[in-house]
């Protein structure tokens, strides 16, 4: 009497995963949407961690002094202070960002509009408009 074996967790609209070889390795690969992720957020996030860890560190300032250690309030400042500048950088860009997309217009379907990276991190001006192929591999594919 075989039991079959139903999955721990029921698929809810996962991805699907395939297997993709380079070389004499094999990775699973989910076919996902990259987030569009400006910074902001992120950056705001670590910004206000580190003015909480200013702050709970503030009362001990006596025994940090003491012990050698005041290293660890001025490092938490420091945090704070290049997140303050990180906030801006990344609003700035997030603001040059949407200028350029709305300057530039919508892409034609069917094109790819992403651009590679100069040597210096910045994008090019000229977007690399080539047709989408989905079915062309990258490696060799296999589905699961």
């Amino acid at each position: 009497m075989a039991r079959t074996k139903r999955p721990r967790v029921p698929e809810l609209g996962r991805p699907e995963i395939t297997e993709l070889e380079l070389g004499r390795t094999t990775h699973r690969v989910a076919e996902v949407e990259p987030m569009d992720v400006d910074g902001v957020r992120t950056m705001t996030v670590g910004t206000v961690l580190w003015a909480i860890a200013a702050i709970a560190l503030l009362p001990f300032w006596g025994n940090l002094q003491d012990d050698g250690r005041t290293w660890w309030l001025w490092t938490a400042i420091a945090g704070l202070g290049l997140g303050l500048m990180g906030i801006e950088y990344c609003k700035r860009r997030r603001e040059a960002l949407r200028q350029r997309a709305t300057e530039v217009g919508p892409a034609p379907a069917g094109t790819d509009t992403t651009t590679a990276p100069t040597s210096r991190g910045e994008a090019p001006s000229i977007p690399t408009d080539r047709p989408v192929d989905p079915a062309r591999p990258v490696g060799r594919r296999r589905k699961n």
